[in-house]
């Protein structure tokens, strides 16, 4: 029960989307059956847990999750977990994990210095965002997009000399990909408690209460922002299968961009404010996103692993820790 928790806190459900964020450059000029990738994948196991665990303390440990009625069963506002018990696992944790790093650059990269800055600008915007920025800068999801942009390249120049085009397109990808996944989604799942980092307010969203009680998602002009950071992120995604071209590749990329599209739609419209669909149509955007890199850019039988795994575990993690096919938080 006490594992139970901690993976909750640690928000293990998302774990794939690390992964795949930094293995995917990696791969592109590495092999997938060595230990290097083997150790690669189980450190970003672990900075994902504990980087998605510090987000969730600090929620907590500074007082927002407490006013947010979506979170009261979250181990550290039900009690589950004691804050001062997570401060010294997370803290140290994440302290050890960036030592190993700097260490495993050092052991894998061709060029350890670029890959290094990376890997600063990775941990620095990480800290920044989960630390106050989330909440108290409208401009906070530039920083966890810049965090995750910079994993992308440390991710790339891990296994590469210098960026190419190719790479650039990727990290320009992942970039959109985080943007519209923190300052669109997240936020419209944070429209009840009106936090003054939430952008789209400001855009006009709101939730109207009809007659009968009912909450409606009123868009305001933040579905042309919505619309325009995602499909940039999907013509960008066109641009590396156009740079690197399979049939494979243009066979999945029309599926997914389909998906994408579809759920960007629902994301998007006025409708009835139902918090729980929100979660699943996000849930499987994101997916649909994250995933067109994994197939255009890597060989059918790594990413079809990958995919498979990844897909099996955010269902059945979920499952497990939620009661539900999607992260309900």
């Amino acid at each position: 029960m006490k594992f139970r928790l901690w993976l909750q806190l640690f928000r293990a459900q998302t774990m794939p989307a690390t992964l795949l964020l930094v293995l995917v450059p990696y791969l592109m000029n590495a092999q997938f059956l060595d230990l290097k990738t083997l150790v690669l994948a189980l450190t970003l196991i672990l900075i994902h847990y504990f980087s998605f665990g510090e987000n969730s303390l600090m929620d907590a440990a500074m007082g927002y999750d407490q006013r947010d009625p979506s979170k009261r069963y979250h181990p550290l506002i039900s009690s589950g977990i004691k804050i001062h018990e997570a401060h010294n696992v997370i803290h140290w944790g994440l302290s050890a994990l960036t030592a190993w790093t700097v260490f495993l650059t050092l052991w894998i990269s061709p060029n350890a210095a670029i890959a290094m800055t990376a890997l600063i600008l990775w941990v620095a915007f990480g800290h920044a965002y989960n630390d106050g920025l989330s909440k108290e800068s409208p401009f906070g999801f530039l920083a966890i997009s810049i965090c995750c942009t910079a994993s992308g390249a440390w991710g790339f120049f891990l296994s590469h000399v210098a960026i190419d085009t190719l790479g650039i397109l990727y990290l320009g990808y992942v970039f959109f990909t985080i943007l519209f996944q923190i300052s669109y989604s997240g936020f419209i799942k944070e429209l009840e408690i009106r936090e003054r980092s939430n952008i789209l307010t400001r855009m006009g969203a709101f939730l109207d209460v009809t007659w009968k009680g009912e909450k409606v998602f009123k868009p305001g002009g933040a579905w042309i922002y919505g619309w325009f950071v995602k499909v940039s992120n999907l013509l960008l995604g066109l641009s590396l299968l156009l740079h690197h071209y399979s049939l494979v590749g243009s066979v999945t990329f029309i599926i997914l961009m389909s998906v994408a599209l579809f759920y960007l739609y629902r994301l998007t419209k006025p409708r009835k404010y139902e918090r729980n669909k929100d979660l699943l149509a996000m849930s499987l955007e994101e997916v649909a996103t994250i995933y067109i890199p994994l197939f255009v850019l890597l060989p059918p039988l790594e990413s079809a692993t990958l995919g498979i795994i990844g897909i099996l575990y955010f269902f059945l993690i979920n499952k497990v820790l939620w009661l539900v096919p999607y992260p309900a938080v």
